[in-house]
């Protein structure tokens, strides 16, 4: 029986929220900025943080306190160390890139969303001279957006961590982004 009414309530729940989702439901397209800070790693040995400028865009839907959205973010880091053990790298240039799908769920209120995030996408990694090459990895993070009318003002950290084999050599790359920027809902 009890089983019953909360499957009955469930039910009720979703069929409500899906008559009020047109009324709360949108696209949007959007740019962002932010600081990538890297902690590198080449097998044991660690390379110096490095934190870097961090752009892309994103374009997304919204219904309610969910939110699905497709990324794409760049950021050119520089590997840098005082151990003798990594001197062939040091001072390379490393950009990567990310492709990938973002979830969030939130609490709308009237004009902030904050919300939780968890990705999963592509990274590639290009090291100077050295090699490049993709993996896939997790992300997550924590952020609230700013309503203003259609734009949507963000901020967002979101840890990542991902490693890649570049010429034979297990390079682990990861750690706390800070993104912001503005969105454009239709």
């Amino acid at each position: 029986m009890r089983n019953k009414i909360l499957g009955r309530l469930l039910c009720g729940l979703i069929i409500l929220a899906a008559a009020v989702a047109p009324a709360r439901a949108g696209f949007y397209i959007g740019l962002q900025g932010g600081l990538s800070n890297q902690n590198a790693s080449l097998s044991e040995l660690k390379f110096d943080k490095d934190s870097s400028f961090l752009y892309g865009a994103q374009v997304g839907l919204r219904v309610l306190s969910f939110a699905v959205e497709g990324q794409f973010f760049r950021a050119d880091h520089s590997l840098l160390s005082d151990n003798p053990g990594l001197s062939l790298y040091d001072g390379r240039g490393m950009d990567y890139y990310y492709l990938g799908v973002h979830a969030k769920i939130g609490f709308p209120l009237p004009l902030l969303f904050p919300y939780l995030t968890v990705g999963y996408g592509i990274y590639s990694a290009d090291i100077n001279e050295i090699g490049s090459t993709t993996d896939k990895s997790f992300s997550f993070g924590a952020g609230a957006e700013l309503s203003l009318g259609k734009i949507g003002l963000f901020a967002e950290l979101r840890y990542i961590d991902f490693a890649v084999d570049i010429s034979s050599l297990s390079w682990d790359f990861g750690g706390l982004n800070f993104h912001c920027g503005l969105n454009y809902r239709f």
